[in-house]
């Protein structure tokens, strides 16, 4: 090829790529001006999420300065000094159920029954080890199914709609972690604990799946993506017990370790003997070890860490130590035990709300609340029974108390509430 023709090539070539250049920048001003972004073109299909309610800053709220959304976590650290207990507190807790609803009015509806009854907190339950209510990628193998469908994150877009109330007052916001296993256990079966019978859960895991499985560093790992993510006032941890599945094989070996027996303690007739002291300590020393990991990975800035706790069956004063629920060993690792009231399941309450009062509230009154459970079942509380338990708490003065879940409170309940909580004043102790 010629000198020349070379010449003239470069030049149409230069003049080719002046041309594109300039059409970039002007595609890339029209973008501009437009607001579409310019790296449309080179981008996959979005998925479709649906848009988060309207974010308000509260009054007086750590949150209030520096914050644009729940999730982004920028801004929202604030210290243990702002996050302490509050004094009094009338929490709601919301269940996953609702809180991934498809039915885009149950939130703000749940919004607005809040502020009818004045409640100064709510609990989001977020999910559980397997099964979360938020895109979680680095772990997209327990996202919901509800996740993985729209993309959404429910826990910031609930928190966006119940941080605070219609005066601009904050709420304190706890996130709620429940510690059944499902899915993981059909998955991996050998993580089921075993009951004296031979016969594995469908729910529990063993101790031996929490202590040398991993189980409790997932938990932790839960919980602190949670904080990072969100940085709620409280986290609370539900479920957490070994009520019974808890003579696997390898259990046996985690009980040696503990007890320096060789055998499960056995009765006359060569059964294992279920209600020993040496099995409730070993359950109980297995849970506060778990809890005192959670509690370790809360730093100074990090929310205060609160449990729910099955309700006495007996005049033991430990509380329920069969399940490894021991609340004076709990009280030395968490900040406060949510004791349930569940009267919708039988193992669940077994002494009134009077002899509870007694026992643990009335002796440390910021240690405890009394958790309301609707549950459904023989014994369960209607709206007369709601209305005689939470107008008994205030009877008793009691700092703090809770009803759950909002799945299960028609008209009648919040009628109840309403009728129970108006008598709290104006000005609350954790709102000043």
């Amino acid at each position: 090829m010629s000198t020349a023709k070379m010449q003239r090539q470069r030049r149409k070539l230069a003049m080719a790529a002046i041309a594109g250049l300039v059409t970039f920048l002007l595609l890339a001003a029209a973008c501009y001006m437009t607001g579409f972004p310019t790296s449309a073109a080179y981008q996959p299909t979005p998925t479709v999420v649906a848009p988060m309610p309207p974010q308000h800053a509260c009054q007086d709220s750590p949150r209030a300065e520096g914050t644009s959304s729940p999730g982004d976590n920028l801004g929202m650290r604030h210290s243990k000094i702002d996050a302490q207990l509050p004094r009094f507190s009338r929490v709601v807790n919301v269940g996953f159920e609702d809180i991934t609803a498809e039915d885009p009015d149950r939130i703000p509806e749940i919004a607005r029954r809040l502020n009818s009854v004045r409640a100064t907190g709510v609990s989001l339950s977020i999910g559980r080890l397997d099964w979360v209510a938020f895109p979680w990628p680095a772990q997209r193998d327990v996202e919901s199914s509800e996740v993985t469908q729209t993309g959404r994150d429910y826990v910031a877009e609930a928190i966006g709609a119940f941080r605070c109330d219609e005066q601009g007052r904050p709420r304190t916001i706890y996130l709620n972690i429940d510690t059944l296993l499902g899915r993981e256990l059909e998955r991996r079966p050998s993580l089921a604990g075993i009951n004296s019978e031979g016969h594995p859960s469908k729910n529990w895991a063993s101790i031996s799946a929490w202590k040398e499985d991993g189980l409790d560093t997932r938990l932790v790992e839960l919980v602190s993506e949670a904080v990072r993510r969100y940085a709620p006032d409280g986290i609370n941890v539900t479920e957490l017990m070994f009520p019974g599945y808890t003579f696997g094989e390898d259990d046996l070996e985690n009980f040696a370790k503990f007890s320096e027996r060789p055998d499960w303690p056995r009765s006359a007739d060569g059964t294992i003997d279920s209600t020993s002291e040496q099995i409730y300590l070993w359950r109980s020393n297995a849970v506060t070890s778990i809890m005192k990991k959670v509690a370790g990975s809360l730093d100074e800035t990090g929310p205060v860490l609160t449990m729910d706790v099955r309700s006495p069956a007996n005049g033991d004063p430990r509380g329920r130590p069969d399940s490894g629920q021991d609340y004076g060993q709990l009280l030395n690792v968490v900040d406060r035990l949510n004791i349930w009231n569940f009267r919708g399941i039988a193992s669940s309450n077994r002494v009134s709300t009077d002899e509870l009062v007694q026992r643990y509230m009335k002796q440390e009154p910021e240690k405890y609340s009394l958790e309301i459970g609707l549950w459904e079942g023989a014994g369960s509380m209607d709206s007369s029974s709601v209305s005689k338990e939470l107008l008994n708490a205030e009877d008793h003065s009691l700092l703090h108390v809770s009803v759950t879940p909002t799945s299960l409170m028609d008209d009648s309940i919040w009628s109840a509430l309403e009728g129970a909580w108006s008598q709290v004043p104006a000005t609350r102790p954790d709102a000043d």
